[in-house]
Parts: C-alpha cells; sequence; structure tokens
C-alpha cells in the first residue's frame, strides 16, 4: 500500500504510476476490473487501499460507487486522501482501465490540462495500450 502521508497528489500520482508499469498490466478478476486480485495486482487506486481487506479488494465498482458503499465502512488509512482528491484519482483509475492506448491518452491529456498532472510514469503506461 502507497502511504500518503505528508505527500501531494502529484506524488502519489507518480507513485501508483510507477507500480502499475512495473506491474506491466491492468489489475483483472476475470474480465472484470478490480482494485486488487490474488496475484497481488491492483488498480490505480487500489495501490492506496490496504490490501489485508478482501471487501476492499475485491470490490469490481467505480471508485464513487466505493467510496459510497454501505458495507464498506472503511478505506483504511488513506481514506481522507482518496476522498480529497477523488477526482484525480477517478481519472488514473479511467487511464488504468483502458486498454486501448488512443483513450488512455484522452485522459492522460485530461488529466494534465485539469489537474496539472503529468509525469514519465503516466506517460509509460499510455504507451502501454493497445
Amino acid at each position: 500500500m502507497i502511504d500518503t502521508i505528508g505527500k501531494d497528489i502529484h506524488q502519489v500520482s507518480k507513485e501508483i504510476f510507477q507500480a502499475l508499469v512495473k506491474q506491466g498490466e491492468p489489475c483483472m478478476f476475470g474480465e472484470e476490473c478490480v482494485y486488487g486480485n490474488s496475484r497481488g495486482q491492483h488498480c490505480a487506486v487500489g495501490f492506496l487501499l490496504p490490501e489485508n481487506n478482501q471487501k476492499l479488494m475485491d470490490f469490481e465498482g467505480s471508485l464513487k460507487a466505493l467510496i459510497n458503499a454501505p458495507e464498506i465502512r472503511s478505506l483504511g488509512p488513506n481514506q481522507e486522501f482518496i476522498k480529497k482528491h477523488f477526482e484525480v484519482l477517478n481519472a488514473l483509475q479511467w487511464i488504468h482501465d483502458n486498454e486501448l492506448k488512443m483513450t488512455r491518452l484522452e485522459y492522460k491529456t485530461h488529466l494534465s490540462n485539469t489537474f496539472n498532472i503529468s509525469n514519465t510514469y503516466i506517460d509509460q503506461w499510455v504507451e502501454m495500450g493497445d
């Protein structure tokens, strides 16, 4: 789990995409994107969640659904960071979730233009798309 204490969204987004590039592929369970799977993989926001919370790792909904899910009381120690930076993290999820390089590039441009978030790891992840 990436620790967000004392970090800003730029630092955390860099760490997330560095981990995704190292992972090399999206986090899937069958045909569904999940926050964490049995192979130790994570989606973008999944890297901010406690790995030992199976409900969080297995959750198959959007970030908005995750935050509002009544059966999930806590997102762990990074909960406030996730809620504070919801819109940016949601955009990071979009980049993670899409296979097509063209779609990833569109979301990367949105992330850069809207939130001033960019780094070489995001660029590398976009290039890994089909």
